[in-house]
């Protein structure tokens, strides 16, 4: 099998600044590549047939499988994944061909917003840990921007899928060093089209009534409003009884001891695999939970399993139990 490919871009210095580290960045992924995929370095014009370029060849049929725009973002501190594209101009200064616009839309009647096709819950997890490396909102309103609305806008016309397409703000070498954004941005060309597979591994906890947990995804997760066992990722060079230990303290405020393991199960999602381990934590005291993960948690009998909307990965494992009951020591 052929390795994905992916095409990263970036831009010359603009306005008053000598480099950029956006050309700096790609010089290095050029130069040194990135593990398990063949990567298609573009610099980019700092101008309207750069913001232009990438969305011509997705018109044109261009083959990669996906699209990491890159670009510097001289005030920010932290690596910036865009979310949001905004179909608006608004420019302080001029590009480098001299163009200053400072409102108007760039491409007329087309979506106000687009948002990135990158998988953002891999992105998510893949980043949950890394404190310089965070979500935006705000594209800004000068080439940057107009460069990922008019990639993500053309894409719309493609009769296959969208392709994952994502921009990436950096800030300046004295707030991340250079090293480390070329890490993270490979991390990012990984995630953004190889699909991960995640070690994860969830509580069965008993309220003295015999009754489980389940804890429900909040408001702007990918799965919000399904239900899980509380649980998490186990981190490179973690035991799965640490990694769930830790899990549940950071979840539910709850210290417990995971006695044995009563369930294993591999489920595909389209984004990633995910293989779970259900460990039985014994009896808690409801009252000394406390969500910070989840938006509500609900404690439920051998009767009511079903009455919830469980996660696809953990649903095989509900359905069973209620037909045959709920394991326990």
């Amino acid at each position: 099998m052929s390795e994905p490919r992916v095409l990263v871009t970036a831009f010359p210095p603009f306005s008053e600044f000598d480099t950029n580290v956006s050309q700096s960045v790609l010089n290095r992924l050029e130069a040194e590549g990135v593990q398990d995929l063949d990567i298609v370095t573009w610099l980019l014009s700092v101008d309207e047939d750069g913001s232009r370029a990438v969305a011509n060849q997705i018109r044109k049929g261009m083959q990669v499988d996906g699209i990491l725009h890159l670009g510097l973002a001289a005030r920010r501190k932290s690596i910036s994944l865009e979310r949001t594209a905004r179909n608006e101009f608004s420019m302080n200064e001029p590009d480098n061909s001299g163009r200053l616009l400072d409102s108007g839309e760039i491409v007329r009647g087309a979506p106000e917003t687009i948002l990135t096709t990158a998988p953002v819950h891999v992105m998510d997890e893949e980043f949950e840990h890394d404190e310089h490396i965070c979500w935006s909102e705000d594209a800004g309103g000068y080439v940057c921007n107009e460069t990922i609305y008019r990639t993500l806008y053309a894409m719309q016309d493609r009769e296959e899928s969208p392709l994952p397409a994502l921009f990436v703000h950096l800030p300046p070498e004295d707030e991340i060093p250079l090293d480390a954004q070329v890490e993270a941005v490979r991390r990012i060309a990984t995630r953004l089209v190889c699909r991960p597979t995640y070690e994860v591994v969830g509580g069965l906890l008993f309220d003295a009534e015999d009754r489980i947990l389940a804890c429900r995804r909040p408001q702007g997760d990918a799965w919000a409003g399904w239900w899980e066992f509380p649980g998490g990722k186990i981190e490179a060079g973690e035991k799965p009884k640490s990694a769930l230990i830790r899990e549940l303290i950071e979840e539910i405020g709850v210290s417990t001891h995971p006695k044995f393991m009563v369930e294993k199960i591999s489920h595909e999602y389209d984004d990633r695999l995910v293989k779970l381990q259900i460990w039985d934590c014994g009896e808690i005291d409801p009252d000394s939970i406390r969500l910070v993960e989840h938006d509500e948690a609900r404690w439920l009998s051998a009767a009511e399993l079903l009455d919830v909307k469980w996660l696809p990965a953990d649903l095989p494992i509900i359905e069973r139990w209620k037909r045959e009951g709920i394991p326990r020591a």
